[in-house]
């Protein structure tokens, strides 16, 4: 038996209630650069995408639900329906890598990490934003999502940046502001 897709059965109000809050922190994070590939991990509507979209070569935004990605493809994104513990994609395609409130959501959270560590090019960063569980709402949130079925799993960012760089050598950043924590992890030039 098939689960319930949340995701795409709220994508036609989904940007009218989340996608209020315009993500200036994530853009500043990846420190765009025109050239740059940008693949958005879970990235639904697009409503992150689009921040991206004029500023670099290339953004593909990456789903697994095909409601929230028919809203991304109307807004001119290239999407490609995919779980995120399995990208369509061969090692080293993209310089940032971004997963933006959705790491929560996925089945497989190692596995989700791991895939984003192998499409991101050496010296290219993994930019996972989060809510940051140790807040109060979010804690709310959380208990929210778990009546409503849904199978979110939060973990503090120190937890999510040890899970992402793995027992590999990388730089890692986590900032936190109002509820939220990016965790930002580089990718070695030359890997061990």
């Amino acid at each position: 038996m098939s689960k319930f897709d949340h995701f795409s059965f709220i994508s036609p109000i989904y940007d009218h209630i989340f996608g209020r809050h315009v993500d200036h922190e994530i853009v500043a994070f990846a420190r765009l650069e025109p050239r740059m590939r940008i693949l958005d991990v879970g990235g639904g509507t697009g409503r992150v995408s689009t921040l991206f979209q004029t500023e670099v070569r290339s953004v593909v935004v990456s789903d697994s639900a095909i409601g929230m990605l028919r809203q991304a493809q109307a807004r001119g994104l290239c999407s490609v329906v995919s779980h995120a513990e399995k990208l369509p994609y061969a090692a080293g395609q993209f310089d940032r890598v971004i997963i933006v409130d959705a790491f929560h959501h996925v089945a497989d959270q190692q596995a989700t990490l791991d895939e984003m560590r192998r499409m991101t090019a050496p010296g290219g960063q993994i930019i996972i934003e989060e809510p940051d569980i140790r807040n109060f709402m979010v804690k709310l949130i959380a208990v929210g999502e778990k009546l409503l079925l849904m199978r979110s799993h939060f973990h503090r960012p120190e937890v999510i940046a040890e899970m992402g760089a793995g027992n590999r050598a990388a730089d890692i950043e986590i900032h936190r502001k109002n509820g939220n924590a990016w965790i930002i992890i580089t990718k070695p030039i030359n890997p061990e």
